[in-house]
């Protein structure tokens, strides 16, 4: 005769979501591409949950979605001050362990859908968008941060003198430098009549 324990089992097996184990073929981009690949970066502040539903089956897959108040735009343009996307809140911090630059995601997103998923109401995220075109992930061709699986695209903040956020700033500036370099505005130049 089946037990009670039995049918709890088999009913909390009927009941569980589905979990999409995290596999990434390739090298992953180092963080300095991640700043070069992004389109915006933004410094934001976590508003608390949409109104809007999440988007479920990709592998940044959420019933909700975290609304964000951008603080300051390091890269690229923003036509709005307010950013929704897949997530969660959390009651308490997710700061990364790694050594900046940051070479992995922050703990919340070790746990096998290749994203960080939660976020902490109040706090400050560096968010490196851009607009993901494959379908496991969500919010495809919107700017999102779940571009990258595996990778530092939305790492909470400690203070106004955050080292990813440092260095992450520092690699925008070179850039552009770099970008300067390689196209000088052209100098117009006077000959002096003979």
């Amino acid at each position: 005769m089946p037990t009670v324990a039995f049918f709890a089992m088999a009913a909390l097996l009927l009941v569980a979501a589905p979990c999409l184990p995290c596999s990434v073929v390739g090298p992953l981009p180092s963080a300095q591409e991640l700043v070069n690949r992004a389109e915006v970066i933004v410094r934001a502040r976590v508003e608390g949950l949409s109104d809007e539903p999440g988007r479920g089956g990709t592998l940044a897959g959420s019933p909700s979605q975290v609304r964000f108040t951008v603080l300051v735009v390091l890269k690229g343009s923003l036509r709005h001050s307010v950013l929704e996307f897949n997530g969660h809140l959390d009651d308490r911090d997710d700061p990364n362990d790694r050594v900046v630059p940051y070479d992995f995601v922050r703990p919340g997103g070790r746990h096998g859908n290749c994203f960080a998923l939660g976020y902490r109401q109040g706090a400050e995220y560096l968010l490196l968008l851009t607009r993901a075109d494959h379908q496991a992930y969500a919010q495809a061709n919107q700017l999102t941060p779940y571009w990258s699986p595996l990778r530092p695209t939305n790492e909470q903040l400690f203070g106004v003198a955050d080292p990813w956020e440092r260095w992450v700033v520092q690699q925008i500036a070179a850039g552009e430098a770099a970008i300067a370099d390689r196209h000088p505005r052209s100098k117009s130049r006077k000959r002096k009549a003979g």
